[in-house]
This record gives structure tokens, sequence and C-alpha cells, in this order.
């Protein structure tokens, strides 16, 4: 998104919160029964009530909700351990790793909305939407079922949806008096309250698993139109393919107007020859075929340096990205492979002379990550001459890489159930071939259904991305919802666990219980707090 539209959201959501202050100043949202908090507004209705009593009323309804949240509130428990190491892990990675920025740590990427971050498309907005309806909806079910009210239910709104909520009495649900005479209403037990702050978590997690089985079940109906693809992984600032247009992410699928059959690179290079003028097809990351033209010569000589580390001899030396490197003390480099050659033989600390067009530099080696040989510190373009990386982008492996996931939580290895969730839980951030985020609009050019599902056409890969990010989203939020911390419900319950605990410590007086569960609940909330600001910020402190 460039800044000529974001100027322009921020213009529109501008306007859009004047309007609010007016509207809320006259009253008028009032009359409506919807309260403004600055720009965001609650929209209450106590519409649904008749629903939820039709899905909640009578003993085998009440029966199924009640087993339903039990064993949400035992998933909410080892959500809550796994998200409280999960952040405890990370802050250990922040101080043991120091890593620099990346795209997770930009302002706009931090929020879950979909379309503002870069790694959520919008077709995740019907996902979004399916979590928070199923979240807050499951609240109120259980609330009727346990006898207490439900005020209102409704969303929450600030130019879009935002949130939804639904609204128990809290003097019922956490058992508060009410007024001067001080008269208790039916106060929730600490088991009822459990289960009315897991049935959120529950649905999420329930969500999350139907549609996580239906997407990896049309995995099944789709295959690849071909067997290997052409993808730029790599492009060298201010090189030849640079200037012509081509970026890294485009998949190539002609060279000179001829289809790469086989799709190797190998057979690219023959195709490109030693052209002077080379006619490329591409598709962008939009799914866009576009046709780009690379002029001004080939360069066949030397290997080209895409980039380098940054305190290592090359950078130390005042060597370049861009730059070429065609002889290391009296051995030519016409290519990469001589390049390896000549590292393989190489020894830490040994002085080396490298040459590039137009310049000189004396380089003292480090030593190798990978046996006792020299290092120089550069990462180069292997395969084309062009200033472009390109690799082979196996369609069918790639699918099948996506359709293993499922299998790693079939095993009893804690080895396999670690890396089969790490890999769905950050499938969206990873470069392709290891990750994933929608078909549309440019992974649906390789693939068609096949089978039972072929009269679907190209909705599958709709289907498909809705499901994957309503299971993504859903998933999320859920663990984010389990987290130790006051106001997610993961705190709460925390707190209600607390209180057996305290009691059997010898802690019998209620107030003073009260103080202790409240104080331990609100320090864990701001190491938590405290954690998750450090992980997007402290790439930058370093």
């Amino acid at each position: 998104m460039d800044s000529y539209y974001l100027m322009l959201i921020l213009y529109i959501f501008l306007i859009y919160w004047f309007i609010v202050f007016v509207l809320d100043k006259k009253g008028i949202l009032e009359r409506y029964n919807i309260s403004a908090f600055g720009p965001i507004l609650m929209i209450r209705t106590t519409r649904g009530q008749k629903l939820l009593e039709r899905v909640s009323k009578g003993e085998l309804r009440e029966r199924f909700w009640r087993t339903y949240a039990n064993i949400g509130s035992i998933l909410l428990v080892i959500g809550m351990i796994f998200m409280f190491f999960f952040v405890a892990y990370g802050v250990y990675l922040i101080f043991t790793l120091q890593p620099e920025p990346t795209k997770l740590n930009e302002p706009r990427n931090i929020l879950l909305i979909p379309g503002l971050n870069e790694f959520i498309p919008l077709c995740a907005w019907i996902g979004f939407f399916i979590t928070l309806v199923v979240h807050e909806f499951s609240h109120a079910i259980l609330s009727t079922v346990e006898k207490i009210k439900v005020k209102s239910m409704g969303l929450l709104f600030a130019l879009i949806p935002i949130g939804a909520f639904a609204e128990p009495d809290s003097e019922q649900l956490f058992g508060k008096k009410e007024g001067k005479e001080e008269k208790i209403k039916k106060v929730a037990t600490a088991r009822e309250r459990t289960r009315i702050l897991s049935a959120g978590i529950t649905s999420n997690f329930f969500v999350a698993l139907i549609a996580f089985t239906l997407f990896f079940s049309l995995l099944l109906a789709i295959q690849p139109v071909s067997d290997d693809v052409l993808v730029v992984s790599g492009v060298v600032e201010d090189s030849i393919a640079e200037k012509a247009g081509i970026q890294s992410g485009m998949f190539i699928t002609k060279v000179d107007w001829a289809k790469i059959t086989n799709a190797t690179t190998d057979e690219m290079e023959k195709a490109i020859g030693e052209k002077k003028e080379i006619n490329f097809d591409v598709l962008n990351k939009r799914g866009e075929e576009t046709k780009i033209v690379v002029e001004g010569g080939y360069e066949s000589e030397g290997v080209r340096i895409k980039g380098l580390k940054e305190g290592f001899p090359a950078a130390n030396a005042g060597i370049k990205a861009g730059m070429s490197i065609i002889k290391m003390d009296d051995v030519n480099i016409t290519g990469y492979k001589d390049f390896q050659n000549f590292m393989n033989h190489s020894l830490p600390g040994q002085t080396v002379e490298v040459q590039t067009k137009g310049e000189t530099f004396l380089v003292e080696l480090s030593e190798s990550l990978h046996g006792n040989k020299g290092f120089l510190g550069v990462f180069l373009i292997p395969n084309n001459p062009l200033g472009m990386c390109v690799r082979e982008f196996p369609t069918k492996g790639y699918l099948d890489s996506l359709r293993s996931i499922p299998s790693s939580f079939t095993t009893l290895s804690p080895h396999h159930w670690l890396s089969g969730w790490g890999i769905l839980m950050s499938l969206p951030f990873l470069s392709l071939p290891f990750g994933f985020s929608t078909f549309n609009p440019l992974l649906s050019n390789f693939y068609e259904p096949v089978g039972a599902v072929s009269f679907l056409g190209s909705s599958i890969f709709v289907i498909t991305d809705v499901l994957f990010w309503t299971g993504w989203i859903n998933l999320w939020v859920g663990l984010f919802n389990c987290m130790p911390a006051i106001p997610l419900d993961g705190g709460y319950v925390f707190r209600e666990i607390l209180n057996p605990v305290l009691r059997m410590g010898g802690i019998k007086d209620e107030k003073k219980k009260e103080k202790i569960s409240t104080a331990i609940t609100a320090t864990i909330a701001l190491f938590i707090a405290f954690s998750i600001v450090l992980m997007l910020v402290g790439p930058y402190l370093w």
C-alpha cells in the first residue's frame, strides 16, 4: 500500500471521527443505543435473546453446552501454558539473537487487520468476522445456560467492524453487589464463571479445526498444471534486470515468447544465450501477466554480488553489492562454480586479492561456519548473469508440503507436534515455497481442481483462501485470549485457578486472598504486555 492510499485512508478516518463526534454531542447516537469512545462505536442491541434461549434451553442442550465448555476449559489451560512460554521464549530470542527489524515489526503489520496488514489479504475479512461472532456468541450462550443475564450484544465499529461483544451482567458474573441496599443477585460460581469465560476460546478452536479440516481436504482435489515453474528469488541493485523492471517474487513463464516447458534454470540459460535483447513474460505478485524487455548487453564475465554480510571481510574491505568478481589471486572466476571451488580450498586468515571490474581489493578471509576454510561474506547470484537469481519453484512439491502438515499431528512425537504447530502458525509470514497466504491471484495460475470438485473451477481457490484464513485467525485469536492477562479471558480464568491454590497454601481470608491473586495476575499481565512490546520494538533497539 503506497503513501497515497495511506493518506486517503487517514483523511476518510478523520472525517468519520468528526461525524461520530458531532452525532455523539447532539445525542443522536444515544437515541439508537450506541456509545462512542473516541472514534470507536459500541453498537448495542437486545435482539437475539430468543435465539439464545432457543439454542441453550432444555436439559440436553444445557448438558451439551456445559460439557462443551468444560472441554474448552482444559484447552484454555493448555493454551495458557503454551502462550506464556511462547512469549517468554520470544523475549529470550530477542536478547540472545538481537535480530534486525523485518516487515513483521512495521507498525501496520502489528495490527491483525486484513488489507492494512500486508501479510493478511482482504479475503481474510470473512474469517475475521466469523472469529468475532462465534467468540462472543458463545459467551452469550453459556451465560444463558448458567442463568446469567445477557444485557446486550453488539459490534465494535471504527469505520470498519473491529470487534464484537456480549455483555453479561457483571454483577452476576463476578459477584458484585447492586445498589444501596446491597441486594445480591444470582451470582455465578467459580465453575460456572470459568465455563462462561472459556466458551469463546473453545468456539474459536472448534471453528479453526473445522476450517483447517476442509482446507486440507480441498488441497487433495487440487493438482498442478505443470511440475515446475521459475521464480525470481533475488535481483541485484542497479543490475540490468532491475533496470528493466524485474522484481523478486515474479514468476517467469516465457523467454523470447517461447514457453519454458521443463522450467529448469539450465533451460532458461539456453533460451537467453548471449542475446543483446531478451523478452520475458512474467507474472507479478498480483497475478498480472506482463512482458518485460531486458536490454543492455549480456554480462558473461565473473560472478555478480547480490549482497554482503555486514561486519565480515568483503564488506570491511569496501566491496559493494552489484560488483562482479572476475579474479581471485591468479584464478579467473568465470562463474559461480569457479568461485565456490576457490573458496573450498582457502583457509581462515588467508589474504586474497579480489579483482572486480574496475577495482581490486585485498581481503583477509575469516573462518567459515561450515568447516576449516575461508569465508568472504558475500551473497552471490549463482545462475544468472543478468543480475537476477532464478530458481525452480516445485509446484507439485510445494502442494505436497502443504498437504503433509496435518500428518505431523498424527504422531506421538513432541518434536513433530511442535514442528507442525510452528509451520501452521507461521505460514503467512514465510516466503514461497515455504509459506502460504492465498492461491489468488498468483498461485492459482499454476493449479487446477480435479475430480468431484472440478465443476467449481477457479472459485475453488477463493474457497480455500477463505477457509485457510478462517482457521488461522480463529486459532490465533483463541490462543491470544488464552494468555493469563486481564482483560483477556485467560486472565480471568487464571485468577479463578489461583484462588484454590492460595487456599491450599493456607490463606483463608477472602480479602487477603483476593489482593494476592489480583497482584499476581497484574504482575503476569504486565510481564506479558512488556514482552509483546519488546518483541515488536526490540529489533530497533540494537
